[in-house]
């Protein structure tokens, strides 16, 4: 499995002070792999099979957007990885939580393939001036790529509002965690990003939706990386000697 050969690199590519309690794969990572590369798979179940060149140069066009879905969703898949190997907690509630997020994952997976299809389409007619590909897609005016945004964002600020719930309820047990210093202070930070995360994209939806912004609201999505700079300078790590 991925987590497992992951697993045995967590010095190289995650925090090495923080403790990974999650030492075994569950039944639930593994059920949430299954979703997770289904809804991979759906990004390219979209392209129908090249049979004459013309067939083959589209779908290698069709690349760059899959690539961009592919980064959203892996994103996703690295955050509830990680939250698994740091917290190994399974209860009740993370079991609810889980299943509402590999839900929303599934549902996601075509409105983000629209989102950077829609998004390539309107580069494309930019630099070439050929409508082909919106028109192709129905979107027919700013509107239409407007609502496509919006549905994306929406689908995106839950998969937010979950984990950040699911870092707030293993929060709620830090005691019984034995979190350190140093991990309440990631863990806190974590739960912080999320919900920022989750205004962000909601906010996306909300602009795109009502405002004459439309689909370029989407640009607030920009900003996730200063998001862990403002949690980082709310909750610092303290120093190791």
């Amino acid at each position: 499995m991925i987590r497992d050969s992951l697993s045995e690199l967590k010095g190289l590519d995650h925090d090495p002070d923080f403790r990974w309690r999650g030492t075994s794969v569950t039944r639930i990572e593994n059920l949430s792999d299954i979703v997770f590369a289904i809804a991979l798979g759906m990004l390219i179940t979209g392209v129908d099979a090249p049979r004459t060149l013309v067939d083959l140069r589209e779908f290698l066009v069709n690349i760059f957007p899959t690539i961009l879905g592919f980064c959203v969703l892996l994103g996703l898949w690295n955050g509830h990885y990680t939250f698994f190997r740091r917290y190994g907690v399974a209860d009740s509630k993370i079991i609810i939580l889980n299943a509402v997020l590999i839900f929303i994952v599934l549902f996601m997976a075509y409105p983000l393939r629209f989102a950077f299809d829609s998004l390539f389409g309107f580069i494309t007619q930019v630099f070439t001036g050929d409508y082909t590909r919106s028109i192709n897609l129905g979107l027919r005016s700013y509107r239409d790529a407007a609502e496509i945004i919006a549905y994306f964002s929406l689908f995106y600020s839950a998969s937010f509002a979950v984990f950040a719930m699911m870092q707030g309820h293993v929060l709620k047990k830090a005691e019984l965690l034995s979190l350190n210093a140093h991990e309440l202070a990631v863990s806190k930070q974590m739960h912080l990003v999320r919900w920022l995360q989750c205004g962000t994209t909601l906010l996306c939806a909300i602009l795109a939706w009502f405002t004459p912004l439309g689909p370029a609201a989407a640009g607030l999505m920009a900003t996730f990386r200063p998001l862990f700079l403002i949690a980082a300078k709310r909750y610092p790590v303290p120093e190791t000697t």
